[in-house]
């Protein structure tokens, strides 16, 4: 979901210049870049869902106040 947010600007501008008052065609340079990163990005969340292995090795906790208010940084616990 994260990508098309990503992707949103460039489709916006290929739609205006495809649709604008000119009626120009997108560069063909421009569809073909795009196109390798949508399949790369698709690629690359695949084999990282796929993948199942916890790179992490720990739970993260975020950053929080002490009993003496001061801040406790963020840290990786260990799973049990």
């Amino acid at each position: 979901m994260a990508i098309l947010l990503l992707l949103l600007p460039l489709v916006a501008w290929l739609l205006w210049l495809w649709l604008g008052p000119t009626g120009r065609r997108p560069p063909r340079a421009v569809l073909v870049a795009l196109g390798i990163t949508v399949l790369v990005g698709a690629g690359v969340g695949l084999w990282v869902r796929l993948n199942e292995q916890d790179i992490t090795r720990g739970v993260y906790t975020p950053p929080s106040l002490g009993p003496d208010g001061r801040v406790l940084p963020s840290r990786l616990d260990p799973v049990r």
